[in-house]
């Protein structure tokens, strides 16, 4: 669906990376490039143009297999050392008043506009967001990403890996995450750790958020200031799986932010201990035209049972409360 519309768009981007090529070799009186440089730069843009139009459709970087993202970032990391991505080059000489005046852009920015990112992605990537039935930002599930009308976008669109950074990725399809502008802007260059897709179940669940209700229901206070949220590894054995939750805690300030909303926590705390078994049968008995296992879990705890977390806000903080305190979270 994605490769249809943006190829619909009808541009030659391995031509237009192949021009840049030429460009930047005329206009090389002005970046002084030493020749092995320079070579390495149009090598870069060449490179961009093969994998483009890969003969392998899982290969081509529009719909690039995310199996091979760390292949192709090695190759290009290896086989280009003395590119320097944020180095600013002259792409353009401009006659504005009878004088020629150098128009300057960072290399990854050159990439990116040859590749068509900026003004035609984020459309294409609107009905496909709706599709996808992703109506939550997927790095901190607090805030909604929601599509209206099947034109409109609230959402940003992240790259997992920066485009500053990877501009030969900056049209790739997996490499887009629906996300809420504190979360986007918030991570700046990193390189998100988590990622919307995988081929590997083990991955559907790497983190877990913390809440320790038992330690609130021991005081008998009912005291919100002793809830406290905390990002997890769902494997706290696992080191690397532990160090991943950190560092995705670090990029996008999870604690700190879901320690804003403990409201909501504790009120999730509440319902756990009051709406028992029996409470629920009664429920399911009384209202049989309502409620179904899944229809009364959305009534009491506001979130869907099972399923995507991103299709409501909180509902990751929600199912994980349910878990610590053995509730059962599926109908």
């Amino acid at each position: 669906m994605y490769e249809t519309a943006f190829r619909a768009y009808g541009y030659d981007v391995p031509g237009e990376l192949r021009a840049l090529k030429g460009k930047l070799a005329e206009l090389n009186i002005h970046n002084r490039l030493a020749p092995d440089v320079l070579a390495q730069y149009q090598g870069y843009l060449e490179e961009i143009a093969k994998d483009y139009d890969n003969v392998d459709p899982s290969k081509n970087l529009l719909v690039l297999n995310p199996d091979y993202f760390d292949d192709y970032i090695e190759k290009y990391s290896n086989n280009f050392p003395s590119v320097k991505l944020d180095k600013d080059l002259v792409y353009r000489v401009q006659n504005i008043g009878g004088n020629l005046v150098p128009k300057k852009k960072k290399f990854w920015d050159l990439v990116v506009d040859k590749m068509h990112y900026e003004n035609d992605v984020r459309p294409v990537m609107i009905p496909i967001i709706e599709a996808l039935g992703i109506k939550a930002c997927v790095y901190c599930n607090v805030q909604y990403a929601l599509t209206i009308n099947h034109s409109k976008g609230l959402f940003e669109l992240d790259h997992r890996y920066p485009k500053s950074k990877y501009p030969f990725l900056c049209t790739s399809f997996y490499n887009f995450q629906p996300s809420c502008p504190t979360c986007n802007h918030g991570k700046k260059t990193a390189t998100a750790v988590f990622g919307l897709y995988t081929n590997d179940k083990s991955e559907l669940k790497p983190f877990h958020l913390l809440t320790n209700p038992q330690v609130y229901l021991r005081k008998r206070r009912l005291d919100q200031k002793l809830i406290s949220v905390h990002l997890i590894a769902s494997d706290v054995n696992d080191k690397k799986m532990v160090e991943l939750a950190q560092k995705h805690e670090k990029d996008f300030d999870i604690d700190a932010t879901y320690q804003e909303i403990t409201d909501v926590a504790e009120e999730t705390i509440w319902r756990c201990r009051s709406y028992d078994n029996t409470y629920k049968e009664l429920f399911l008995k009384r209202f049989p035209e309502l409620y179904d296992k899944d229809s009364l879990h959305r009534f009491i705890f506001g979130v869907y049972a099972e399923g995507n977390v991103h299709k409501r806000p909180l509902t990751k903080l929600i199912r994980d409360i349910e878990e610590d305190m053995r509730v059962v979270v599926t109908p």
